[in-house]
C-alpha cells in the first residue's frame, strides 16, 4: 500500500532551479537544440520529478527555460 502523500501543489521552480536546468540540458544535449527539440528535452528531465510530470504550467516554464538556454554561451 502506497500511502505517500504529496502536497496538493507544488513551489515553481525558482529563477536558480530553472538556470540550472537550462545549463543541464545544454550540457547533455549542447547548444544548438531547436525551441521544440528544447521543450521536448525539458519535458523529459521533469517527467519523473513529483508534481512536475504533467506540468501544467510547461508553456510558462517552457518559456522561462528557453530564455536562459539561449542566453548563455557554449
Amino acid at each position: 500500500m502506497d500511502d505517500t502523500q504529496y502536497p496538493a501543489s507544488f513551489s515553481p521552480l525558482t529563477i536558480e532551479q530553472t538556470r540550472e536546468l537550462a545549463a543541464a540540458i545544454r550540457e547533455v544535449f549542447g547548444g544548438n537544440l531547436s525551441r521544440e527539440s528544447f521543450a521536448d528535452k525539458l519535458l523529459m528531465f521533469l517527467e519523473d520529478v513529483p508534481g512536475y510530470e504533467f506540468c501544467e504550467n510547461a508553456v510558462a516554464l517552457t518559456t522561462s527555460a528557453w530564455a536562459e538556454y539561449t542566453d548563455r554561451d557554449p
